[in-house]
């Protein structure tokens, strides 16, 4: 195994050691650097108290302009009415006054009907400058919905072919553009450390096993969108139209044709996206599947849950499953994307995207997070379930349900790229809440990274700058997103490449706590996952590659250890690389992560011309995969 972070590889995060040391000569500098960064950052924070003072002399000025100017035409008006009396005066007649008075009745009967021009306007008119509306908290109710469970054992369904549909998902939709937000504060960079490689025994690492399949049927030449689970002995893998499983602790894998398991008069057929979680509080795999629209317009997830013992004892083909149709949530002909599953205490949350319709294809309706009972699926029962509604959580479309999530599920969207809005909801309540949490503005823009082939690998990048990787950790949670090249728009560090942004936000009082960056001066990140362990660290697995030189790739690692691993160099960079990697908290020792990811490789005998193969790796700290011998 390599360290692609190792010389010219190295990869750089702003996650903090720890570990204390004497600084240099360099280090001192760069505190230096960093401390006139946070008072230019203040002084830039002062400049809306010294605006607001100007708005209010300019203010003043414009009063007081107004009223000389108003002065000064009273006092023509007295001029002209002196101009009258002395002609009256004149006339020394008074059927000349009565005249006089005549013409002013007449005159004011006519302007009674046609005012006259205003000669004298206001010079100076005062306009506000423009503020920008401030994001309210709320909250929503969720709504209930039933599903009942099916059986199924033996795999007796004739396979088809899934990719062979007229019926295709709405890939091609436009990205949920994030606009640029107030002043909040500047990033900047971070210095990078210098951990051991994982080929080194002072990585501090252990990965065991780290299996890719090449053996995939038939070899996956579409984004590879790789999930799994690690229950120990049992592994499961899915990628889009195919998964694999294992009963020998991931050492080999099995594949399987989930048409050919499961019966494939579910909406439109089988489709593409898969999810999977292992659940140890109930001992069970849980296997999402998003299935095609009919035509019409409905469509629906599967959901299909399974023992490891079950898994061994029937070839991986024995599950009792749920259909969450559209129409199940009242979303009549809308299409259903992008799942995601997160595991609680007491309760399993799907969240997946809802939009107008397959035909229409261009309105976004937001995201749905859906609260599932475990024990209801753990007794294979009828599941009574709850979901927030999908306008409520528009801004948060694309992203995912958190991780490792406790009592309380999380997710969050960008309002701007200063302002995100953080959702919560309690597994015991009916009642969802957001609120908004401010964070350095971090650069926007459209990403770019390519490979030595000249393919952009972010070309087709979905889900745009989504909260995509989240996971808590005690009373922290942490989000994840894509960023561009650039500084944010307000100076501060401009980073050469796109990268994740990450925000440890506290649970209560929904401060941001830390913003940090995982960034690389040679190459770009992005798609970040994240799960959490037993001993609350924060394992993190993502795509990085591009910089003109090195192709798209995945790895794995721990979150403050300045360092991602891989194994195998990619030989392609593709211009849609994918829409997710993941890393799961392993089973039965939750100290372990489990990373599943892929590399992109030219392959002549596919017709692409490429083939994403999967991989699934172990790691943790060191001697807690492997004790140390006695």
């Amino acid at each position: 195994m390599e360290n692609k972070n190792k010389s010219d590889k190295r990869a750089k995060t702003t996650a903090k050691t720890g570990q204390e040391k004497r600084p240099n000569k360099r280090e001192r500098c760069c505190e230096e650097d960093r401390y006139q960064t946070d008072l230019l950052a203040g002084i830039l924070k002062q400049l809306d108290l010294v605006n607001c003072n100007l708005e209010k002399i300019a203010h003043q000025t414009c009063h007081a302009l107004n009223e000389l100017h108003w002065q000064t035409a009273l006092q023509a008006s007295m001029a002209k009415d002196l101009s009258r009396f002395v002609a009256i005066a004149e006339a020394k007649e008074p059927a000349i006054a009565r005249l006089l008075d005549e013409q002013a009745r007449l005159k004011r009967q006519v302007e009674a009907c046609c005012p006259p021009k205003d000669d004298h306007p206001a010079i100076c008119h005062y306009r506000r400058c423009g503020k920008r509306k401030e994001d309210a908290p709320g909250n929503g109710e969720a709504k209930p919905g039933v599903c009942h469970p099916h059986r199924i054992k033996g795999a007796p369904y004739k396979p088809i072919d899934p990719t062979a549909h007229p019926h295709t998902p709405p890939n091609e939709r436009p990205y949920n553009i994030v606009p640029q937000g107030p002043f909040r504060g500047i990033l900047r960079e971070t210095p990078s450390s210098d951990p051991a490689g994982a080929d080194d025994p002072g990585s501090g690492l252990d990965f065991d096993p780290w299996t890719s399949d090449p053996n995939v049927t038939p070899a996956s030449t579409n984004a590879a969108d790789i999930s799994g689970a690690d229950a120990g002995e049992v592994v499961m893998i899915t990628g889009n139209f195919y998964a694999d499983y294992s009963t020998d602790g991931g050492q080999t894998f099995t594949s399987i044709n989930p048409t050919a398991v499961f019966p494939n008069t579910l909406a439109g057929g089988f489709c593409c996206d898969q999810v999977v979680q292992y659940i140890p509080s109930i001992n069970r795999f849980v296997w999402l599947m998003q299935y095609r629209s009919t035509g019409a317009g409905d469509n629906a997830y599967r959901l299909a849950a399974a023992s490891p013992q079950d898994i061994i004892d029937s070839n991986c083909t024995q599950w009792t499953y749920w259909d969450f149709t559209s129409a199940i949530f009242g979303f009549g002909t809308d299409w259903m994307d992008y799942p995601s599953l997160g595991v609680g205490d007491n309760s399993l949350y799907l969240s997946f995207d809802v939009l107008d319709t397959v035909a229409d294809n261009t309105a976004d309706n937001g995201l749905v997070i859906a609260r599932l009972p475990l024990d209801a699926i753990a007794a294979s029962a009828t599941i009574n379930f709850w979901f927030t509604s999908p306008a409520d959580s528009l801004v948060a479309w694309g992203s995912n349900a958190s991780q490792n999530t406790g009592d309380e599920v999380f997710w969050a969207g960008h309002i701007d790229n200063s302002t995100m809005r953080v959702f919560s909801w309690h597994e015991d309540s009916t009642t969802y809440f957001w609120r908004s949490v401010e964070v350095a503005n971090w650069p926007n823009g459209t990403r770019t990274s390519l490979g030595p082939n000249g393919n952009n690998w972010f070309q087709k990048v979905f889900p745009n700058n989504a909260v995509i990787g989240v996971t808590r950790q005690n009373d922290l949670i942490w989000f994840a997103w894509m960023a561009s090249s650039g500084d944010g728009g307000n100076g501060g560090f401009n980073f050469p490449h796109p990268h994740v942004q990450v925000a440890k936000v506290r649970v209560g009082s929904y401060e941001l706590v830390e913003q940090m960056t995982i960034w690389n001066e040679d190459f770009a990140f992005g798609y970040p996952c994240f799960a959490t362990n037993s001993d609350n660290e924060v394992g993190v697995a993502l795509g990085w590659g591009g910089g003109g030189n090195r192709n798209a790739n995945s790895a794995v690692g721990f979150m403050g250890d300045y360092v991602v691993y891989f194994r195998d160099e990619s030989t392609w960079t593709h211009t849609r690389w994918g829409d997710y990697v993941s890393v799961r908290q392993a089973s039965p020792d939750g100290r372990v992560f489990a990373g599943f990811g892929y590399v992109i490789l030219a392959d002549a005998a596919t017709t692409a011309g490429y083939r994403f193969e999967p991989y699934f790796v172990r790691f943790s700290r060191d001697n807690v995969i492997t004790p140390p011998v006695e």
